[in-house]
């Protein structure tokens, strides 16, 4: 057997590898029974009040917050379509302890009293988290899981990656050394 006929043997068995699995998929049904429209697991309120939770994460300064960004809808569909029942669990328990507490202190729902009053619940929220962890409590805290979402969403948003960060469309040569200046955004791109 010469060199040739190895490599067009080799040629071959690779690409029927290559091939066969697409070509099965091809061939074979689809499954038509998966329903493909999962419904969100919080309504319209409680979306608001995740909006609520997020820009009080990442506030208007000189760029737009976190609601502006529309990390609220965002929350509810990852919360939705990516986390497991546990962690949803977790986030409905929440957001309910977080409005008994505001109608307890504040005689009110959470979306109608002032931002420092939200502002006040939202820190005794990210002690508790806090002491759970400190605790050796391995379990997910909500307001870490808020926290992460709202990082996640806001800077994959396209405020986020255009006006927070530092973005350039077309990213140009790369230099592996750079002097930072000092109040310097981070890059996206």
């Amino acid at each position: 057997m010469n060199r040739r006929d190895i490599l067009q043997t080799v040629a071959l068995i690779m690409g029927g590898s290559l091939v066969s699995p697409t070509l099965a998929g091809i061939l074979t049904k689809a499954d038509t029974s998966v329903d493909t429209k999962k419904t969100l697991i919080f309504d319209a309120y409680q979306e608001n009040f995740l909006a609520d939770l997020a820009d009080l994460i990442i506030p208007t300064t000189d760029t737009p917050g976190a609601k502006a960004a529309g990390v609220g809808p965002f929350i509810n569909k990852m919360l939705s379509d990516c986390y497991a029942l546990k962690e949803q669990n977790i986030f409905k328990k929440g957001l309910l302890k977080i409005d008994q507490e505001a109608k307890k202190a504040f005689g009110k729902p959470f979306l109608e009293i002032s931002i420092s009053q939200k502002t006040a619940l939202l820190k005794i929220a990210e002690a508790e988290a806090l002491d759970n962890t400190q605790a050796g409590n391995k379990e997910p805290q909500f307001f870490r899981l808020l926290k992460e979402i709202t990082l996640l969403g806001y800077f994959t948003s396209e405020i986020g990656c255009t006006q927070a960060l530092a973005y350039e469309w077309v990213p140009g040569r790369y230099s592996g050394c750079i002097t930072l200046e000092k109040g310097q955004k981070p890059w996206a791109t």
